[in-house]
């Protein structure tokens, strides 16, 4: 807690002057008036802080303040959360906030204008004025490139009918460096959040003093210097080889060579903490989160959005209109074709629900994530230092992740039932081809539909067979009974289709069903994309939960 120094009441961080104001008289201060330890030595020593922690997921967040905190940023709960004293490392810089409270919300409501089918909750506005300043923990790296380069290029031109590459070696001394590549030094604040904030200008960068962070909360970080120093070094190679291929002496001449030959001439020179201001916004529903952030420096938004089932289906009730509308006036829809058509449209929705099944199991690894991956699998941190080992790094994950030990009895159960269907669709499906193909009893097929459809229901059986195999993968068993009920109703499609009977009601009747089929899809796929924009609710194991003063 800080005080004027007129008055004695509190002083927070005033965004628009860049100083410290007092509550009260209206008084400004510099922040480096409370501060006037200046040396390097002095810099790193550590600060008093209040540290709050939630009793329900155990993150913790730091304050100069000790007016109690009543709602967790990372999991939406809304309680009082523990508090107490204690020694804080000091980072080297900060980047205070530039971007107030207002220019927050209106640069969210901004983003949100497009965002059609998000539940109405998330453009409340009580919801919007929950927004909070936050400022995350980053490592900043200097990385210095100093040495005498050979590189490979080539001059490729026309000479009559024939194309002539001339090669070269292209030398020089490369001396160069780069400050302020930064990365986010907390396993809680998800890389894909960070990436899409960035980036930061490093020129409105300030020595750190705990007075900047009066009137804001900030992150703890985790994670040591030494996870992204790969990251910091790619990132240098790849500015490195942009600015040589600019050399004018290399204009018209192609560089035969990629960021990583600047590698072993790359060095991590220093790396220090600094923090970064976020706006940020948490979205709880049951047990998932979504997060809203605002670069609070540049006013640059990401967030998190789910998608409102009914919202949805209705946009795409009034979308399916005009198109049907469309097929009658082109074509002439017989009741074989049109159930071929929604046949088609099961497929479409199977692999969509596949894709996101697949984009699931990828996530909820963590394995995208390489400061989560680092706190959680530090001994792999080495797997993502070039692309290889970064996909090695992945399936090692997924191993890690979705090992399954044990085969729980309902699951043996729907495995059984796929693959009954499965027999009686190969049985009925070799017999219809051979009737077709003979012509027993007047079978006749004029518009080929049922071959079409047959086909159709193959594809559909073999994505609904991958899947169930990531139900498993992921232990839930919610939506399986949606995949066997699409392949029952693909299957009644074939036995009519097969049957050919006189009355079109067999046929849309079928069609009907299927249409429910691909409906419960849809609803599913939509449930697994909010699985993607949402987020598990954290529970920080590595952060020491309960009252501390108890």
């Amino acid at each position: 807690m800080f005080t004027c120094k007129n008055c004695g009441g509190n002083v927070k961080f005033d965004i628009k002057s860049g100083q410290l104001a007092c509550e009260y008289c209206h008084s400004f201060f510099d922040p480096y008036d409370y501060d006037d330890k200046t040396s390097d030595a002095e810099v790193q020593e550590g600060f008093e802080a209040t540290i709050f922690t939630c009793p329900q997921c155990g993150g913790e967040i730091i304050s100069t303040d000790d007016t109690a905190a009543g709602f967790c940023s990372f999991c939406g709960a809304s309680t009082v959360l523990y508090s107490r004293i204690q020694k804080e490392q000091k980072p080297a810089y900060i980047i205070p906030f530039q971007k107030t409270k207002e220019d927050c919300k209106q640069a969210y409501s901004s983003y949100m204008q497009k965002a059609f089918f998000v539940p109405n909750e998330l453009k409340a506005p009580e919801f919007i004025d929950g927004f909070r300043g936050i400022y995350m923990p980053y490592w900043t790296y200097k990385v210095v490139q100093k040495a005498p380069i050979s590189l490979p290029a080539k001059n490729t031109y026309h000479s009559g009918d024939y194309v002539i590459s001339d090669y070269y070696r292209a030398e020089g001394d490369l001396d160069a460096y780069y400050e302020g590549i930064s990365f986010d030094s907390s396993s809680s604040f998800d890389s894909s959040i960070s990436e899409a904030l960035s980036p930061y200008d490093i020129k409105d960068i300030k020595r750190f003093t705990p007075a900047f962070l009066s009137g804001f909360y900030a992150d703890r970080a985790d994670l040591p210097s030494n996870v992204y120093e790969s990251d910091a070094i790619e990132a240098a190679c790849k500015n490195t080889l942009k600015k040589v291929k600019g050399v004018p002496a290399f204009i018209g001449v192609a560089l035969d060579c990629e960021p990583i030959v600047f590698s072993p001439v790359s060095t991590i020179e220093k790396a220090e903490r600094s923090m970064f201001p976020v706006w940020f916004l948490s979205y709880r529903n049951k047990d998932r989160v979504a997060y809203a952030t605002v670069n609070g420096q540049t006013g640059k938004v990401y967030a998190d959005l789910p998608v409102s089932i009914g919202k949805f289906l209705i946009g795409s009730l009034i979308a399916a209109i005009p198109v049907y509308m469309l097929l009658c006036t082109l074509t002439v829809l017989t009741p074989g074709i049109t159930l071929t058509i929604v046949g088609l449209l099961a497929i479409i929705a199977n692999i969509c629900y596949s894709h996101e099944l697949t984009m699931i199991i990828t996530k909820e690894s963590g394995s995208e994530d390489k400061g989560l991956f680092a706190k959680e699998h530090p001994e792999e941190l080495s797997a993502f230092d070039t692309q290889r080992h970064l996909n090695a790094s992945r399936k090692a994950a997924n191993k890690i992740t979705v090992k399954i030990t044990e085969k729980i009895t309902v699951e043996k159960v729907i495995k059984f039932v796929l693959n009954c269907i499965a027999v009686i669709y190969i049985i009925i499906s070799t017999l219809s081809a051979i009737m077709y193909i003979r012509g027993i009893a007047g079978f006749s097929n004029a518009d080929g539909s049922f071959i079409l459809f047959t086909l159709l229901t193959i594809v559909a059986f073999v994505f609904s067979i991958i899947s169930f195999k990531k139900f498993i993968q992921l232990h839930v068993l919610k939506g399986s009974i949606g995949l066997i009920f699409g392949m029952l109703s693909m299957l009644a499609g074939n036995a009519v289709l097969f049957m050919q009977p006189i009355l079109d009601a067999w046929y849309y009747g079928v069609s009907f069903i299927i249409i429910l089929s691909v409906l419960n899809t849809l609803i599913n796929v939509i449930h697994a994309f909010n699985i993607l924009t949402t987020r598990k609710l954290p529970q920080f194991d590595t952060h020491k939960g309960g009252d501390d003063r108890a």
